[in-house]
């Protein structure tokens, strides 16, 4: 609410931490309660899966008590995760999308580094294994 957020606001300005002068602000997203983590390795996109945010938390960090499921590679998610990897130059990459149910799928986060603890679990591919078979690749050239 909103006293709650001045009070915040209030407290982080006289902490006397340059850090917690920074504000993020992004517009609220309907969307159902997960994400899509994609993880991309260099023109391809290797695995995906939902994220599930645990009950009265908001976050689908499977390292925060979030639930991984597999997640089917749709030619819509391929598309998006490329482009959004592409964006940032490439690599090996996490993509991490929402479903809004206004605009469809939308890109909310691209990590440079890859955490896919939670995804391993749901899929049978060797993401390590594509992730090594790349960087030995780059090298070579």
């Amino acid at each position: 609410d909103k006293e709650t957020t001045q009070a915040i606001i209030e407290l982080r300005e006289k902490i006397n931490n340059a850090l917690l002068q920074i504000y993020y602000v992004q517009k609220w997203v309907d969307r159902p309660p997960r994400d899509i983590r994609v993880v991309v390795v260099g023109d391809e996109v290797v695995a995906a899966s939902y994220r599930y945010s645990p009950v009265d938390d908001w976050r689908t960090n499977v390292a925060r008590g979030g639930k991984s499921e597999a997640c089917p590679i749709t030619p819509e998610l391929e598309e998006v995760a490329l482009k959004a990897a592409e964006a940032v130059g490439g690599g090996v990459l996490a993509v991490d999308c929402m479903e809004s149910r206004e605009r469809g799928l939308l890109v909310h986060e691209v990590n440079n580094t890859v955490e896919f603890r939670g995804l391993a679990s749901t899929t049978n591919v060797d993401i390590a294994g594509k992730i090594i078979e790349y960087v030995a690749g780059v090298v070579k050239r």
